[in-house]
């Protein structure tokens, strides 16, 4: 009678690690947005890469060297001072595109699941500017989560596109519409500017 009780219990314990296992594998942004936060102890300079375009960022914009998946960009935005107001360290990253309202609202509503499953207990706000019917108007929405020293901010917008387009620099096709995230650390200064 015990034997098949400790199987029983030993099954249930695999089943219950195996479950936890595939849940967390099936949430990538949540385990990136992890990782990023964790490197806000050095204000994400451990992500910091090569500086992009120095002579006119002076070295306050740099690549980030953690991706949240193949295709994405990063770009680390060290904390600054411009003029009395003092801009606080972002890593900021493109996650997705798509041509098509219907895809990009796919990739943004999957990476919304996930960030909601991964901070269950916190209060998001949501603004949605824009339905996607008409691909010519601007869509900009936005989930935002505002954590105990840290900001989350999921961005689906077309506006960039209909700028570019509007300057003649853009595709003539359907403006491309981007799903971008930014994890701002709101902690005060580490050291003082």
């Amino acid at each position: 009678m015990l034997k098949p009780l400790v199987t029983f219990f030993a099954a249930s314990l695999i089943a219950c690690g195996t479950a936890a296992a595939a849940e967390s594998a099936d949430r990538p942004l949540c385990d990136f947005v992890q990782k990023v936060l964790a490197a806000k102890v050095t204000e994400f300079n451990t992500l910091k890469g090569e500086a992009r375009n120095p002579r006119v960022f002076k070295n306050e914009l740099f690549w980030g060297t953690l991706l949240p998946g193949p295709g994405a960009e990063c770009t680390l935005f060290i904390r600054t001072k411009v003029g009395r107001a003092e801009l606080d360290p972002k890593y900021s990253c493109s996650i997705g595109s798509a041509t098509n309202f219907a895809a990009a609202n796919r990739l943004f509503q999957r990476n919304v699941a996930d960030l909601r499953a991964c901070y269950g207990q916190a209060r998001f706000t949501n603004d949605y500017d824009g339905d996607g019917r008409d691909p010519t108007e601007p869509v900009n929405w936005n989930v935002m989560l505002e954590g105990p020293d840290f900001r989350l901010e999921l961005q689906m917008s077309n506006q960039v596109a209909l700028v570019a387009q509007a300057m003649g620099q853009g595709s003539s096709d359907m403006p491309e519409i981007t799903i971008t995230l930014d994890v701002t650390d709101t902690s005060p200064p580490k050291t003082p500017i």
